[in-house]
């Protein structure tokens, strides 16, 4: 066992007293099963199933290839084959989908490289039938800015649930968010919930996504030089789903001395370098993602200011036809049978990562 499979093992194994032990006290972990009935959630599957006629068996899936654990590839490197070879989370789940519809449904598997932003958008294409990689499902993400009123996209049933928070070094006094100030160096990657998060519990935008009047903010064009803007009063915003026009380019911003300068990465191992060589004080994400490298980083690194009050669903993205629309029904239907109605998810699946394919063999059709 080697490279990423070694890596995912290994990773499983190490989040299961986080992830395992809580959900057993919660759900018993022990079993993969609620009381009663384990099977119930997959009584109307098959009847599902059997309206597949209007949709195409061959599914194509895209997944983002570059958040591990949830979604990512053998490689980061798109000319290599294995670029479209998805381990995780998400990709378990859909593996374990198609074993339970009976291969009625297969998927094909198409990797999709960074950057994140706008992934959500890429099921609307013609290359994609489902995108998925660790979405957070927001109403704003379903619209493009030339169609801010009727949605592109939806959403599935939500499948995993997310928590934000930072990671930093193992000496690090960064307790919480209320300790980043001028003086501290958050990096994050673009158009993301972590950075929409960071951005708003520091008060460098308001509720509705508007930076603060007086952000200084560095752009790097297609030349690759860099130049700076100054906002004004609402004049710009920066939301999960995307950023107001001139400012996709950002490099970083500083918003006074009050909040922390934000810095920009295209990509996990960047932002990782970068927090391990002490170039940034912290990166703001989801504790999934984080716990992951922190174990990874032989105690160098440690999750912190995690949000325990609110938690967001991430699912996966689907045209808005009604192709799509039955497609995401089959799935939902698939999912629900899968997950006992979301009474399985992230916490079982480390510490079992079998726990869907024994629920797809069992349930199959």
């Amino acid at each position: 066992m080697t490279g990423p499979m070694l890596k995912n093992f290994l990773g499983r194994f190490l989040l299961f007293a986080v992830f395992c032990i809580p959900a057993m006290l919660a759900t018993g972990c022990e079993n993969n099963s609620s009381s009663g009935s384990p099977d119930a959630a997959c009584a109307e599957t098959g009847e599902t199933l059997n309206s597949l006629e209007s949709i195409h068996a061959d599914i194509n899936y895209g997944f983002y290839t570059d958040f591990n654990p949830v979604s990512y590839a053998k490689t980061q490197n798109p000319d290599d084959p294995a670029f479209n070879t998805p381990f995780g989370y998400e990709p378990d789940l859909i593996a374990a989908a198609e074993r339970l519809s009976g291969n009625r449904i297969r998927f094909n598997h198409i990797g999709i490289g960074s950057p994140f932003s706008g992934i959500w958008l890429k099921s609307a294409s013609e290359d994609f039938d489902l995108v998925g990689g660790g979405i957070t499902a927001l109403e704003q993400r379903r619209f493009t800015s030339e169609r801010p009123t009727t949605p592109v996209t939806t959403f599935g049933v939500a499948h995993i649930q997310f928590r934000q928070s930072l990671l930093v070094r193992a000496n690090s006094a960064i307790m919480s968010h209320d300790d980043l100030d001028g003086s501290t160096r958050v990096g994050v990657i673009k158009d993301t919930t972590g950075e929409s998060y960071l951005l708003r519990v520091t008060g460098i935008t308001d509720e509705e996504g508007y930076v603060r009047a007086g952000t200084v903010i560095v752009l790097k064009d297609a030349s690759r030089d860099e130049s700076t803007l100054t906002t004004g009063e609402r004049t710009h915003r920066i939301r999960s789903s995307g950023s107001t026009e001139g400012i996709e380019d950002r490099v970083s911003l500083q918003a006074g001395n009050d909040a922390p300068v934000v810095i920009y990465f295209s990509s996990e191992e960047k932002e990782t370098e970068a927090i391990t060589n002490g170039d940034v004080d912290a990166l703001a994400g989801s504790r999934i993602g984080h716990l992951v490298r922190a174990h990874a980083s032989d105690g160098r690194l440690k999750v912190t200011a995690v949000d325990t009050e609110v938690s967001e669903g991430g699912a996966f993205s689907y045209p808005n036809t009604p192709e799509g629309d039955h497609l995401r029904q089959t799935m939902n239907s698939l999912i629900n049978c899968l997950t006992n109605n979301d009474s399985i998810g992230f916490p079982q699946w480390h510490e079992n990562p079998r726990v869907f394919f024994e629920r797809a063999k069992r349930n199959a059709f």
